[in-house]
């Protein structure tokens, strides 16, 4: 996987939404796997890994990821605290807003890329959700390693 690349779209998904917490995750044996975030004071990467091996995430065991998994297109949570789909997950990491976004190959999710406003919710609006996975959509050389 080319990282570089990958931070070059963390970058331009910044730069689009303001959100500066955006991580991938890949979709091995029924489960996210953390590859790489953005380094934050909010959430370090460190941390993330570490929640993310206490706490594995199943995607049968997840609403939103069996729905992105069945139905891939982009999925936006504006509102964590008060949204019924929100995953236990997302209270651990304390995301305030989330936008997962597919990362597709031959009809099938292979990994999502998450933009996670952290501290402060963020209205995604429809043009940044489609601008977003129009740019996961350019990148997509770099999930294939």
């Amino acid at each position: 996987m080319d990282l570089e690349r990958l931070r070059e779209l963390f970058g331009q998904l910044e730069k689009l939404t303001g959100v500066r917490d955006i991580a991938y995750h890949r979709i091995e044996g029924g489960r996210l796997n953390p590859v790489l975030k953005t380094h934050t004071d909010i959430l370090g990467v460190e941390k993330w890994k570490s929640v993310h091996a206490q706490n594995p995430v199943y995607i049968e065991r997840d609403r939103l990821l069996r729905e992105l998994v069945r139905d891939p297109r982009p999925i936006t949570v504006q509102d964590v605290k008060n949204d019924p789909r929100s995953a236990e997950e997302f209270f651990l990491f304390g995301i305030d807003s989330i936008l997962i976004l597919p990362v597709v190959e031959n009809a099938a999710v292979k990994g999502i890329v998450v933009v996670a406003s952290i501290g402060q919710l963020h209205e995604f609006t429809d043009e940044e959700v489609r601008e977003a996975q129009r740019l996961v959509e350019g990148y997509r050389e770099i999930f294939r390693a």
